[in-house]
């Protein structure tokens, strides 16, 4: 099931966070491509918006750990993987698929 969560795309480079059904996510476009992952790093409870982008990787704050934006791997075996979701743009506006 198809939702739409953003009217707009986000700038390149940049993370949207949003609430959708009691989930926390965000949404980033980086190298032209969107993607839609869980707004929480596995490893501790806190936000990865809070985090930056680097290299098709989002990176925690906290600790420093990575998570491709596109699978969700940690770059730490000892780490759990990022929860990601499907993401489409029709008409410009923004779905995910839960």
């Amino acid at each position: 099931m198809w939702i739409k969560v953003l009217d707009k795309i986000p700038k390149e480079g940049t993370m949207s966070a949003f609430q959708v059904k009691g989930k926390k996510l965000f949404i980033t476009l980086t190298g032209g491509e969107l993607f839609c992952a869980e707004n929480r790093c596995p490893h501790e409870d806190i936000e990865l918006t809070l985090g930056c982008l680097k290299k098709g990787s989002v990176v925690c704050s906290l600790h420093g750990f990575s998570f491709d934006l596109a699978t969700g791997k940690s770059s730490d075996n000892d780490v759990d993987n990022m929860k990601t979701y499907p993401v489409k743009l029709e008409n410009n506006e923004i779905y995910i698929q839960l």
